[in-house]
């Protein structure tokens, strides 16, 4: 019986696809995915699965977060429209975060560039008819956007608030429609207030001047996400105070205006101060739809005709400025003339490419995100009190950052920068001799540890002592090393000098599989550390856990066949039988 629905659909689709309109939309919001160069489609397949799941992930790493929490909270009974509010702050400024830093990310994907022009103009298609297409285009990728990135938190949130609560269905699809239109809504503002800026420097600035300030802006909006991120734990404490609130400036920030939203549909909009807000949101949003449709109506001709003239974007500059002193760390740890050369080669690759780079600070906000969810648990109102005695919140956020990091870098190791020029490296080097494996393990250690391992100590000394300090950094140096160990473990390439792996066939699998680990890193891992710290002695237990991930690391590759640690320049997909 569904079979026939479904033909039936294609019969009609199939034709009406063929069409000029459907063809530009079509391609319009493919083109978003592939990301520049001569893509393959297995490539965008790629691009497109690890673009929708970056996107998810924040809300769902999240909202699993919350469970411990709601799960106290259910013994002794709350109300949860309520109890709530600063977790739905949260969501909030996190789904207009990741959605508008979504749009920041595809900025120049979004527009048309000159190989469309190329490819469009000499056929028979109107400008209107190109326009259409592609503002559709940029409507249906909103849609996308919006769905995907709060898809996690449309069921795990209000499970985790009032899941519970099994015999109360009504009260559960309420909080969870409330908060679903809350979010979406939330998204939609975020995502056309970015183009709305985009517009309006089309069409007020001339096109040379908007190309060499473009880069400028992007940054600006990225950063002031990043500081409406950090409300979220600064801002909380006062939303609890409902009388206070409307005396002071946190009714400027937009998640605040979309709070009000998500209190009316769950029955607070008696309250003045939530009722206001809802009417700011709601005119915010028609505002920022209306200044989109209106400026980039009024510079799509302009930017479209103008393409030819432009030069194409070339990767970021190298910057003279460095992090660490590079001299001297290349004298301690790169002595070896192959390995000097392959991690510069990874580290400026890692720092200039345009993909690669995105795809690690797509992983260092989500580190932002959790640690910004864990000191907004820690401090509500009275931030003194809680930081006291070490707190396993606390004690989660250099975990948080070193996994999100580590697992950021070597998902970029994957992507290839360029195909064509890896022969450089197949001519140059050796396959026999070189071992990649030590290379990438500094990488990962010089991007995590390096600048972790002093924050974390100073950080712990001034809130504990030193006693706590130093066995908090030792721990977490030792298990970051044991983690990259893992993720290492089959490891036998150059990075960026190789063909895509194989992600269709097990992408399920991966992303199970580094979820298992996101729990069991920043989760079970301080929750046994703070354990220890009542007895130092109680540390010891780290020892042989991680003398037993070393070595069964070390017995593995020792017992693997010289073929499977051969460098490699191309993936071999798996046989299929």
């Amino acid at each position: 019986m569904i079979a026939r629905p479904i033909q039936f659909f294609r019969a009609a689709w199939e034709p009406y696809s063929r069409r000029p309109f459907p063809t530009l939309l079509r391609v319009f919001i493919g083109r978003v995915f592939y990301g520049g160069g001569d893509s393959r489609d297995s490539e965008m397949d790629v691009a497109l699965g690890v673009i929708l799941i970056l996107l998810a992930m924040p809300g769902a790493l999240v909202s699993l977060l919350l469970f411990e929490k709601y799960m106290v909270l259910s013994f002794g009974g709350f109300d949860p429209f309520i109890v709530t509010i600063p977790d739905e702050y949260f969501f909030i400024a996190l789904s207009m975060v990741v959605t508008g830093a979504a749009v920041v990310w595809r900025w120049d994907a979004l527009f048309l560039d000159r190989r469309d022009y190329t490819n469009i103009v000499p056929l028979p298609i109107s400008l209107r008819r190109i326009f259409l297409g592609n503002f559709a285009a940029i409507l249906l990728l909103a849609i996308a956007l919006t769905v995907d990135v709060n898809a996690a938190s449309f069921v795990l949130f209000p499970v985790a608030v009032v899941g519970s609560q099994v015999s109360l269905k009504v009260l559960f699809l309420q909080f969870a429609a409330g908060h679903a239109v809350t979010v979406v809504l939330a998204s939609l503002f975020s995502f056309f207030a970015v183009f709305a800026i985009i517009g309006l420097l089309m069409a007020i600035l001339p096109y040379a001047l908007f190309r060499r300030i473009s880069l400028y802006v992007r940054f600006l909006i990225a950063l002031f996400y990043l500081a409406l991120l950090g409300t979220s734990f600064a801002v909380t404490s006062f939303l609890g105070q409902l009388a206070r609130t409307s005396k002071l400036a946190v009714n400027l920030l937009p998640p605040v205006w979309f709070l009000g939203i998500g209190q009316t549909l769950w029955g607070n909009g008696h309250n003045p101060f939530f009722a206001a807000m809802a009417r700011t949101a709601l005119l915010a949003l028609g505002i920022s739809l209306a200044v989109t449709i209106l400026s980039y109506t009024l510079s799509f001709r302009r930017y479209f005709i103008r393409i030819p003239e432009t030069a194409e974007v070339g990767p970021i500059p190298r910057s003279q400025f460095h992090f660490l002193p590079v001299k001297l760390f290349d004298r301690v740890f790169l002595r070896d003339p192959q390995q000097h050369a392959c991690f510069h080669f990874i580290t400026r690759t890692l720092v200039r490419g345009e993909t690669h780079l995105q795809i690690v600070s797509a992983f260092a906000a989500m580190a932002l995100v959790a640690s910004a969810q864990s000191l907004a648990s820690v401090f509500p109102i009275h931030a003194a009190v809680h930081v006291r005695t070490p707190s396993e919140d606390l004690l989660t956020i250099p975990f948080v950052i070193s996994f999100c990091i580590i697992v950021g870098i070597r998902l970029a190791f994957e992507v290839p920068s360029d195909l064509r020029a890896n022969w450089v490296f197949a001519l140059w080097i050796d396959p026999d001799t070189l071992q990649t494996r030590p290379i990438a393990r500094k990488v990962l250690l010089a991007f995590s540890l390096l600048p972790l391992i002093p924050i974390c100590f100073a950080s712990t000394w001034i809130l504990w002592g030193f006693r706590v300090a130093l066995l908090h950094t030792a721990v977490f140096a030792a298990c970051t090393v044991a983690l990259v160990e893992l993720l290492l473990l089959r490891f036998r390439k150059i990075p960026f000098t190789c063909s895509y792996p194989p992600f269709q066939s097990h992408s399920a699998l991966i992303f199970v599989a580094y979820l298992f680990g996101f729990v069991l890193f920043t989760s079970y891992l301080p929750e046994l550390e703070l354990w220890s710290m009542a007895n130092p002695w109680r540390a010891i237990v780290f020892i042989p856990l991680v003398a037993v991930i070393l070595l069964s690391s070390y017995f593995y590759r020792k017992q693997m066949l010289d073929m499977d640690k051969h460098l490699i320049f191309e993936e071999i997909p798996a046989s299929h039988f």
